[in-house]
């Protein structure tokens, strides 16, 4: 949960302009907020208690404006007469303003709206609401974004359903029957149901239109900002806090904030989404790739801002990580919010509070410092769109009622061995271009509407690329569709996978447990297994195949088969174009990698997934051939940013290629130290070979000729 959020704050700021600050032109820093709070190293405010003084609040700020800061959270949680000082030194410095304004649409996790979304007394009530909520924003300087909705929303299960005569109506309307009073008895119906829960899910949406409209009309110059988490980033449910899979950002749409901020939980980069094998703290940083490519997903489609809450070393929140190891690592949130930043993100706030420990503030410090020299234009570089995507099949999610978080796993081992990826949501399909893309993975898909299946084929046959470890072979009403089995030329291919349940949170000060776990979960500890010895495509298996996928080939050609005589790698055509498939869970055996220690298969997944895409000509904008080591870029026509970012990687040396971006690179740049990178051209490629000591970052300019001032 973040900060209690609090309405009714009286700034005391007589110097404050009588309205709010319009901020439309972007800044010329990176817009990045912290809470006032008490600082660990250098001067200003230690958390001595009592009054401060004026001298000892300025210093409190300047040291945070040192450390890459450039705004400030409110309400602040001072005394008035110390706000007000605050508040006038810190607008006399530039920084910017964050404030939460509370749930202004009403709504809750576990009730329906009351009043109902669709009726005139809906809007009544959330005018009034905001009308009470921005009277104190009149006297706030700088102000940038306003939270102004429900934190982390979502719809707890059916309970938060609404089924009043004005809802009802509604439903008529839209679908030409009857809303089904028990949404437990259309399980069986797999029509009703699909729009049964469309319908409810889609009432956040309906009221969030509403207030946003209220918004604009009273204070059009503040960003209206909502925050979602990582657990329903694109769907949360299935024991992870909603009893139903329900919800889906993308599919919610985007006209109704115009920044969209998230977080991972828990912080200090230990991913614990993931089942029991969570308690390994790897692979480290994979459950932040996956959310942000979902978010990055909605935030390009909707061409709105995308932004991060990154998580400090403070007691404040998640005090059980606390501990020596994670003091230790000192660079924990400069890592984090560099890689949100390299992942496209254009704000940051932290969590609650700075670090209390020194080391991670000099560290975090450093990193902001290093990221404001690019001033403002990373605002106006974008992450570069990558040649591959992941498609996200909704309509799965909501009809099967299966957790589909794991394939994140999938989504970081694919990620690793192309180089880049993004997410293309189902609704995203709407011909057979697929938004540019030159490939399209298919990980744990075995539904998809029969629209979106034949737009896929014509993608293929039209010379597009296809990885899967799995066939969709069912359409939205859950009935046989062989459209893509034909494609892929095969038929019958199982969808097993271990089934993970809740969420396991290897505390670091307790002993580990499980979050959100159902009554009777199956035992995750047996499955089925196989095993394959083969060379594939140049590429040497030996490894064990968790979660194998038989199947019947009709017109594939079997690359290799398992132990059991399971086909483990076919390669097929279809007019221009090319499908590989796995004959096994990916994201298990990639897991099983981890859970048994084999770093050498591990490597041989990763071979196999970038062999296959150089057998089908595709190569990505920017490849890190140290897979542990990040190598992201953010471009526009006339210069680029490349960041490079040692998650977990004991050797620090990384070769990177680049290729395909808006210009041709002369130069490369160091932002640390301003002195040029040497680099070697092959062709219409680049190649660079560098030092990232791991928790370290490095920024490097890509420029296409000298540009005076550059730095």
């Amino acid at each position: 949960m973040k900060r209690l959020m609090v309405v009714g704050m009286v700034l005391l700021f007589a110097a404050a302009p009588a309205f709010v600050q319009e901020m439309h032109a972007a800044p010329d820093f990176f817009p990045v907020v912290t809470q006032f709070s008490p600082v660990p190293f250098g001067s200003g405010w230690k958390g001595e208690e009592g009054p401060l003084s004026e001298e000892v609040l300025h210093a409190t700020i300047d040291n945070i404006r040192e450390h890459g800061f450039t705004g400030l959270e409110l309400p602040i949680h001072r005394p008035p007469e110390e706000e007000a000082i605050l508040l006038e030194y810190a607008r006399s410095k530039g920084m910017i303003f964050s404030y939460h304004a509370g749930a202004l649409e009403g709504f809750g996790r576990t009730d329906p709206p009351n009043p109902c979304v669709y009726t005139p007394e809906y809007a009544e009530a959330a005018r009034a609401r905001v009308a009470a909520a921005l009277e104190s924003l009149k006297a706030v300087p700088n102000l940038y974004n306003v939270f102004t909705y429900q934190d982390e929303p979502f719809h707890w299960g059916p309970q938060s359903f609404g089924f009043g005569e004005a809802a009802k109506a509604e439903f008529r309307e839209r679908y030409g029957y009857e809303l089904p009073a028990d949404v437990n008895a259309i399980r069986g119906n797999p029509q009703q149901w699909l729009d049964v829960i469309n319908f409810q899910s889609g009432q956040f949406p309906d009221g969030w239109r509403q207030v946003y409209g209220i918004l604009k009309e009273m204070h059009p110059g503040f960003k209206v900002t909502m925050t979602h988490d990582s657990h329903n980033t694109f769907g949360a449910g299935c024991t992870s806090h909603s009893e139903l899979a329900i919800d889906d950002v993308f599919h919610w749409g985007g006209d109704f904030a115009d920044l969209f901020v998230f977080d991972i939980y828990p912080y200090m980069m230990f991913d614990f989404r993931f089942g029991r094998p969570s308690q390994l703290p790897m692979p480290r940083i994979s459950q932040t790739h996956y959310a942000f490519a979902q978010m990055r997903a909605l935030t390009r489609a909707v061409k709105k801002d995308l932004g991060f809450w990154v998580g400090t070393y403070n007691p404040a929140w998640f005090g059980a990580f606390l501990c020596p190891e994670l003091a230790a690592m000192h660079w924990s949130e400069r890592e984090m919010s560099m890689t949100a930043v390299a992942q496209g993100a254009n704000y940051l706030l932290t969590g609650y509070k700075i670090p209390v420990d020194a080391g991670h503030w000099e560290s975090f410090g450093a990193g902001l410092r290093l990221m404001q020299k690019t001033g403002g234009r990373l605002l106006n570089m974008p992450k570069v769109q990558a040649k591959a995507c992941m498609l996200f099949p909704r309509t799965q999610y909501i009809q099967l009622q299966k957790e589909y978080f794991n394939v994140g796993l999938s989504f970081e081992l694919f990620l690793r061995a192309f180089g880049e990826l993004d997410i293309l949501h189902e609704d995203q399909v709407v011909d057979e271009t697929l938004e540019g893309y030159d490939l399209l993975v298919l990980f744990d898909v075995n539904l998809l509407p029969a629209a979106v299946m034949a737009r896929i084929a014509r993608f293929v046959r039209n010379g597009g690329v296809v990885i899967a470890d799995c066939v969709p072979h069912l359409n939205e009403v859950k009935e046989p569709a062989a459209m893509l089995e034909e494609v892929f030329g095969v038929s019958g291919m199982n969808a097993d996978r271990i089934a993970r349940y809740g969420h396991w949170v290897p505390y670091k000060t307790q002993l580990p447990a499980w979050a959100n776990r159902p009554e009777n979960p199956p035992d995750e500890t047996v499955f089925s297994a196989d095993a394959v010895n083969a060379t594939v495509l140049d590429v040497a298996l030996d490894l064990k195949l968790v979660s194998p996928r038989p199947c019947t080939v009709t017109t594939a050609e079997v690359l290799a088969q398992s132990a059991d005589g399971v086909p483990v790698v076919l390669r097929g055509k279809a007019g221009k174009g090319q499908v590989f498939l796995l004959g096994f869970c990916l994201q298990d055996t990639f897991f099983q990698t981890y859970e048994e220690n084999k770093d050498a298969a591990r490597a041989q997944l990763v071979s196999l997934l970038r062999v296959m895409t150089e057998s089908t000509g595709v190569r990505p904008h920017v490849r890190s051939f140290n897979s542990d080591i990040e190598a992201s870029v953010r471009a526009n026509d006339h210069e680029a940013i490349l960041f490079l970012i040692n998650h977990e990687a004991a050797d620090p040396v990384v070769t990177v290629e680049l290729r395909e971006l808006p210009f041709e690179i002369k130069n490369v740049i160091d932002f640390e130290d301003g002195r040029p990178v040497s680099f070697v051209r092959e062709k219409e490629t680049i190649r660079l070979e560098l030092s990232v000591p791991l928790g370290e970052v490095r920024l490097l300019h890509l420029l296409p000729g000298e540009m005076p001032g550059a730095l």
